[in-house]
């Protein structure tokens, strides 16, 4: 015999004088967003006179990598990675921009950012608008070329979060580099 139930999820309605939602079903989880939208004016590296720009978003001994493109010094990447902040070890976020190469990935650029000084965002707030970064070599000079950045604390109920790269998911892949995650 078959008994139809129909038990309380928590999708939103009015329990008592509670209101549920799936925003309270789970514990609220801080995670560090890092999202790299684009970059411009890049410098040619090669010998060839051109630049195969790709950005890596390094924490602690946590990094991310983003595809990269031939021959563009305009790249437009928009990708998104989240950090878990019970696992952050270090106190600044460096996402760096490389020419990738054959031999020897050359350093383009870098922008840092202290971890005390991100922005917290709770959902759903507005998203944070991206901004226009100058790169600066390793002594913190000015160089040429910006990357448009968004970096933002936030919780896994962010809507970034579903297309983030993640640190706790990360399970190391292949040579596509899309989630290169190695320990120091």
């Amino acid at each position: 015999m078959l008994k139809e139930t129909s038990p309380h999820l928590g999708g939103g309605r009015h329990t008592g004088d509670k209101h549920t939602s799936t925003y309270d079903l789970v514990e609220q989880m801080q995670y560090l967003y890092v999202r790299v939208v684009k970059a411009r004016d890049l410098p040619a590296k090669d010998v060839t006179g051109s630049c195969d720009p790709y950005v890596e978003v390094k924490l602690g001994n946590y990094k991310g990598t983003t595809r990269h493109f031939e021959k563009k010094t305009n790249p437009e990447w928009n990708q998104v990675f989240a950090f878990s902040k019970d696992r952050l070890q270090a106190s600044t976020l460096e996402v760096t921009v490389k020419d990738k190469d054959l031999v020897k990935d050359d350093f383009i650029g870098r922008v840092q950012f202290d971890l005390n000084e991100v922005p917290k965002r709770v959902p759903p707030d507005s998203p944070l608008a991206p901004q226009w970064y100058r790169l600066e070599d390793r002594k913190s000079e000015k160089v040429r070329g910006e990357l448009m950045l968004a970096v933002w604390m936030g919780t896994q109920a962010d809507e970034a979060f579903p297309e983030a790269w993640n640190s706790d998911a990360s399970g190391v892949t292949g040579a596509d580099g899309l989630a290169n995650i190695r320990s120091k």
